[in-house]
């Protein structure tokens, strides 16, 4: 009896055991199967993946030249405005220049002195002691000059470092055109300065009062000056 059982337990046991063996071996003929398909998956997705970074790197790259050719776009219009900001001021420098040496009229503030004839000659034999010589306008005009005086004109005419004047009897004669007195010189340059220059006690104007120069010196807010006039023709 004890046999039986033992060889019925020991049949059951077996039976188990076959059972688990066959469902082991259905598991491992169809593990590969799963894992094929994973891997198929896997290989796709990383495919996607590096296109994506691909795609990534590309739009840095991108991005990168995007940057630099602003960078390039901005440095030229900056040597743009440079360059046109030079053309600028040479052609401002240019007309400056031109206005200088009178080929182009000039315009600013400055000085007015106007010197005359003594109004009272008491002896007309002594007449040359109470005119305008040249003598008092090369005082004048040396004195504006080492004030600063940018432009100066008599009686309208430019003068210029080349320029020549000569006294002929009651008239002055400035690079060959002669003018009668009153002499209107005036300067163009910070007026305050030519001003004062002039004005200084024994200075100019007290050494044209002392020749018997009737003078008058004032500021004037805007002097227009021609240019130079043409000798050809």
């Amino acid at each position: 009896m004890k046999r039986k059982g033992r060889a019925w337990l020991l049949s059951l046991v077996l039976l188990a055991s076959g059972f688990l063996i066959a469902y082991s071996y259905q598991q491992t003929k169809t593990g590969p199967e799963m894992v094929q398909l994973n891997d198929s998956q896997w290989k796709k997705e990383y495919y996607y993946q590096q296109q994506l970074l691909n795609m990534e790197e590309r739009n840095k790259q991108l991005r990168e030249e995007l940057k630099q050719k602003r960078m390039d776009i901005q440095s030229h219009e900056s040597n743009l405005a440079t360059s046109e900001q030079t053309v600028s001021d040479l052609v401002t420098r240019k007309n400056r220049l031109q206005q200088l040496v009178g080929e182009l009229p000039i315009e600013g503030q400055g000085v007015e002195i106007a010197l005359s004839d003594s109004a009272y000659i008491p002896d007309q034999e002594q007449v040359n002691q109470y005119i305008v010589h040249e003598s008092h306008i090369h005082a004048v005009i040396n004195e504006l000059l080492s004030s600063g005086a940018k432009a100066i004109a008599i009686n309208g005419q430019r003068y210029f470092s080349d320029s020549y004047i000569a006294c002929t009897g009651p008239v002055i004669t400035l690079d060959g055109i002669q003018h009668p007195a009153p002499f209107v010189i005036t300067a163009i340059g910070d007026q305050d300065v030519l001003y004062s220059s002039l004005g200084l006690t024994m200075g100019v104007v007290d050494r044209l009062k002392a020749d018997n120069i009737e003078v008058s010196l004032s500021k004037e807010e805007n002097i227009l000056m021609d240019a130079k006039l043409s000798t050809e023709g």
